[in-house]
């Protein structure tokens, strides 16, 4: 099997059907058609402990995310609290949401990225026990991912859309809250990069606690006085044409394979008073 061949295949195959639902009359309905493109290959694709679904997400004290476009969630431990045309998830079972878009002119990548940083600032920090045979220990669920996922380009380029994301990344300034990639299928993908400037060598910079780490501990050095790491970030932007919705899920199961959740304890929910804690064993 040619997986990049099998690939490219896959993408072209969704560009078509988007274009196909393109003809459909209802804003609405073209809407869902593009996501649902996309949740049908996730479900498909993705390992079975993934969940996908479109809806809204619930903190323990009520507060409710917008509809978000696709969820990726803990199949094998996230109940679903409710489940329709649409999901409602407990936010501690997400690992992170992709926003997806017809034509990606900049106020739609813009509309996007402030959804994602509402939804991530929902996200708990509360720790989580992990159990095993021989000992018990707290620990701290990962920060969630924030995508956005578009058909084609409005009007626009690669270049403008990074230099759009790289001006509300300055607006946003907590990197808790940067969406971690833009795809744009036949284009090309956005994303942050590190360069180690002693080792000669750079890296992808997908994961959101790595990035927070990253930047804290500069801050702390700053603070003491030490002298900080040779490492730099900046925004990347690859332009792989039919080679891009390949390399986004390659990305995207990264993202995954990094992250740990807790359980969601749903006596929170329903007593938020309550300090009762679901143990996971690891």
């Amino acid at each position: 099997m040619d997986l990049p061949e099998f690939m490219r295949a896959v993408e072209t195959t969704m560009r078509a059907e988007f274009a196909q639902s393109r003809v459909v009359g209802h804003a609405g309905d073209r809407g869902e058609n593009r996501e649902q493109i996309l949740v049908d290959f996730l479900e498909r694709h993705l390992p079975n402990r993934y969940g996908v679904t479109k809806g809204q997400i619930m903190t323990k004290s009520g507060t409710l995310s917008h509809s978000a476009d696709v969820i990726i969630y803990d199949a094998l431990n996230c109940p679903v609290l409710y489940r329709s045309r649409t999901a409602v998830l407990p936010v501690e079972g997400v690992y992170g949401i992709i926003e997806v878009k017809s034509r990606l002119s900049k106020s739609e990548l813009l509309d996007a990225m402030n959804k994602i940083e509402t939804f991530k600032r929902l996200a708990p920090r509360d720790l989580f026990l992990v159990q095993t045979r021989s000992y018990a220990a707290a620990d701290r669920p990962s920060r969630p991912f924030g995508i956005v996922l578009a058909y084609g380009f409005a009007d626009n380029s690669l270049e403008s859309l990074g230099e759009n994301y790289a001006a509300k990344c300055d607006d946003v300034h907590d990197v808790n809250f940067f969406t971690n990639l833009v795809c744009v299928l036949g284009e090309g993908l956005i994303h942050y990069q590190k360069a180690d400037l002693i080792a000669g060598r750079r890296s992808l910079l997908l994961d959101t606690d790595e990035f927070v780490d990253l930047v804290e501990l500069c801050q702390k050095k700053t603070r003491n006085g030490e002298e900080v790491d040779d490492v730099v970030l900046s925004i990347k932007m690859d332009s792989l044409g039919e080679d891009s919705f390949g390399r986004f899920f390659v990305y995207l199961l990264i993202m995954l394979e990094r992250m740990k959740l807790g359980t969601p304890d749903l006596g929170v929910y329903l007593d938020p008073e309550s300090n009762r804690m679901i143990s996971r064993e690891s």
